[in-house]
Formats: structure tokens, sequence, C-alpha cells
């Protein structure tokens, strides 16, 4: 039987699909909205954080007060060009190819969605340890290391909402031991994350990713990292390319297929555009593990 090649519309819905099951880091951090960019390959943008003010003290009634300036601090974000593009012959597509989907768009999309988490992942990597837990895993250490990053957050003043915790695999397999957690695994109000959560813990939803160095935890607020992602401008039907969009686990991606002449095949390409930074040191807590 003749395979049938997708659309770009199919391997979008295919994108959300697989995306909701696969992305976790872009769902807990800020993201800047695709009309606050506009540049080439490699651009930046710049995000402006506010700088907290400190209210004052009138000593003397009637006396001439103090003035204070809004300062704003600026965040550059560098955004890259992520692709995966494919050909596929006609004797492919007749004879080779059972299931496109399966075989040429699951790849395509999953490709591309990783590497855009994987700038989440570089931007939480580069933040320096602050403390570590033990060698040998114990539920004292664990719970203690824990507690400690979670003071560590509330003395900053940050919020106790939208905390997070990342984890490696191997602190993820710390965090499962302890007793109690699984009783809390089905706990979480945001059901876009539900399913690549731990649980929730001391007030963080713990989330694992394979992205993040072995290991290492991230205590953080959503906003002490932001992420930026689009997808490319659109390109004329008139051109002779069947494009789509989707958004979907945090990642926004624009799908591609055309005939490719000069090759006797059918061009698939699936691009985004992402970047990630840190916003403000001051609202994460890099746990290590004691060599």
């Amino acid at each position: 039987m003749a395979n049938t090649f997708l659309t770009a519309a199919q391997i979008s819905r295919l994108a959300v699909a697989l995306l909701n099951r696969s992305l976790m880091l872009p769902q807990t951090v800020s993201k800047i909205p695709g009309a606050e960019y506009a540049g080439p390959n490699g651009g930046t943008v710049t995000v402006m954080v506010p700088t907290p003010l400190a209210a004052r003290e009138q000593v003397t009634p009637g006396a001439q007060i103090t003035w204070d300036d809004v300062a704003e601090t600026p965040v550059d974000v560098t955004v890259k060009h992520l692709y995966s593009a494919v050909k596929v012959t006609d004797e492919e597509l007749t004879m080779t190819l059972v299931e496109y989907g399966r075989q040429v768009a699951a790849n395509q999309v999953n490709a591309v969605a990783v590497k855009a988490e994987d700038q989440v992942a570089a931007a939480m990597n580069a933040v320096a340890v602050e403390d570590s837990f033990a060698a040998t895993a114990t539920d004292a250490d664990t719970i203690a290391t824990l507690l400690g990053a979670r003071q560590a957050l509330t003395a900053a003043n940050v919020p106790a909402g939208d905390r997070f915790l990342a984890v490696s695999a191997d602190i993820a397999t710390r965090i499962l031991t302890l007793e109690g957690l699984q009783n809390a695994a089905a706990a979480g109000s945001d059901s876009a994350l539900r399913e690549g959560t731990i649980g929730r813990i001391f007030g963080f939803t713990v989330v694992e990713s394979n992205a993040l160095t072995a290991g290492t935890a991230l205590a953080y607020h959503r906003s002490a990292f932001t992420w930026a992602n689009f997808p490319p401008a659109g390109v004329s039907s008139a051109e002779g390319v069947d494009i789509a969009t989707a958004e979907a686990g945090g990642v926004s991606m624009r799908t591609a297929v055309q005939w490719l002449p000069d090759f006797l095949s059918k061009g698939s390409v699936v691009q985004t555009f992402a970047g990630a930074a840190l916003v403000d040191a001051a609202r994460v807590v890099k746990l290590g593990t004691t060599a």
C-alpha cells in the first residue's frame, strides 16, 4: 500500500501530542511573548527586570521626604534558530516508509523539542552550586538539604507560589525514596505539568529532566529564569510550501512540507526560535552532590 505523506497541519497536530508528553522545564519558567522579539538568527531580546524599592519613614512630621528613582536591570536572552530538515525520496515514500508520522515526523518533532528545552537546561546548568547533598543518600540529608534551599528562598523574599524543584534522574531517585512523598504524587494544581511531575514537597513542584547535569537540583521561582520561544515567520502559499504552526508543552514551532523536483523528493522541515537566561540569581538555589 502506498504511503500517504502527512501535511504540515497533520505534523503540527502530531507535535502537540508529542510535546505535551516530553517537555517539562519550559513550563516552569517565565515566557517572553514572541511579539516582543524581532531580529535575525542569533539575535537577542532584552528583558527589563524591576529593582525592588524599599519604603522609607518620615520621622519628622512635615519634613521633606526622599524621592527614589525607579530602576530596571536589563537581561539579554540570545535566541537560536533550531530546526530538523529531512528529504524523503519517492522510493522511500512508495516502498519503504510504513508510517510516516512515527518514522519521520515524530523524530523531527522530538529533535527540535529536545533542543529547545536544552536552551532552558543550559541556563540552569550554568548556575553555580550553593549547597550539596551528601555522597551517600539518606532521608535525613535529603530533607535537610531541601529545607535549606527552601529557607534560602524565603529569606530572599521569594514568593511562596510558583516554586519548582528541577532535578536530575539520580536526585529524583533520592527524593522518590522519601517516606510520604508517594502520597503526595498526585498533588499539584497545574494539569499541564502533572504527567511529568514527581510530586510536591515542601512547597515545591518537583520535575525531573535528563537535560540537567547529573547530581544536581535547582530550587527556584518561575521568575528566576526567562524563556523566549516562537516559530519563524510564515511563508506565502504561492511559494508552494505547505506550512502550519503549533504550540504545546511550552514550545512553539513551525512545520513545512514542500516538493523538491531537483531531488524527486519531499522536504519536511520543523523549526523554532528558542533561548533562555537567568533573570534573578536570588530566586534560585542550586544543589550539587558531594563527591
